[in-house]
């Protein structure tokens, strides 16, 4: 879906700006911002995930590697 929203932005951009069209140039700046911003909703995947029972506990240590 952001592929196409992407390529739907630069032919709106290429042809609104360089036709002067703008209802390209509307077209592209809108997919520009849709696609930016589903990119910036998508949420990294956890690392690590576990399911504590009431009363358990997380410790997390650093240590320093030996040299």
């Amino acid at each position: 879906m952001i592929g196409l929203l992407r390529r739907l932005s630069r032919v709106g951009f290429r042809k609104g700006m360089g036709g002067g069209g703008r209802a390209w140039l509307a077209l592209g700046v809108l997919t520009w911002f849709m696609a930016r911003s589903r990119e910036k909703s998508k949420e990294p995947p956890p690392l690590y995930r576990e399911v504590l029972s009431p009363g358990e506990a997380i410790a997390v240590r650093i240590i320093e590697p030996p040299r």
